[in-house]
């Protein structure tokens, strides 16, 4: 998929916005989208990670159909918090989840999607890439950057698919560093989106209305 290309902020803190920029580039080419306009779409919070459930609560709003594929439970999650988080991911990605984030206005936004939005509760593989691309979604998926870029711990990014091929996936990585259409070898691919296991990817692939 031609997708256009975003960087991240300079201080590396909007790689979900960069990420939105580059699917409403595709998806919505009639409008121009400033990092601010982001901001406030997603609900971002200084020194905070962005979850997308807020910008998914705009997209349904404006023309969009976001669908979200991943083995959480965000009822669950509307229920538990934190606690849900932890127990869901485990000490070192649940506590920095709940360091990075203000889970109860989160849990507001989960309660809000599991009414009106698309979830399919599985953990995707590369054929549900290959499928949404081929059906003309954007897709975005959080990984582990650290395990991306081969070094050890966790923090949280997110990245857009552009292709899949047979023993490398294509992306467009907002950074930092930015890295348009960066090719990754499959099991290191994996490796940065199955974490902490494999159960734990995700997908948000973004369409229009029909």
């Amino acid at each position: 998929m031609n997708i256009p290309f975003f960087p991240n902020t300079g201080d590396g803190t909007h790689c979900f916005q960069a990420a939105m920029k580059m699917a409403l580039a595709v998806l919505m080419p009639e409008r121009t989208f400033t990092y601010d306009e982001l901001d406030r779409i997603s609900q971002k919070l200084p020194g905070k990670w962005t979850w997308p459930t807020a910008a998914m609560i705009w997209m349904l709003d404006n023309g969009l159909d976001p669908e979200l594929v991943e083995n959480f439970d965000y009822e669950e999650f509307a229920l538990r918090g934190g606690e849900y988080l932890l127990a869901r991911y485990g000490e070192e990605v649940g506590r920095a989840q709940i360091e990075h984030s203000d889970v109860e206005r989160e849990m507001k936004f989960a309660r809000h999607f599991v009414e009106f939005g698309r979830i399919i509760q599985k953990a995707p593989d590369l054929s549900d890439l290959v499928f949404r691309i081929a059906d003309g979604a954007v897709l975005i998926v959080n990984i582990n950057a650290c395990a991306l870029n081969q070094e050890p711990g966790y923090s949280g990014h997110f990245v857009v698919i552009c292709d899949v091929e047979k023993n490398s996936i294509k992306i467009h990585d907002p950074g930092l560093p930015p890295r348009p259409g960066l090719i990754v070898p499959v099991d290191r691919f994996e490796r940065a989106w199955g974490y902490p296991a494999a159960a734990d990817k995700n997908l948000m692939a973004i369409r229009r209305k029909a």
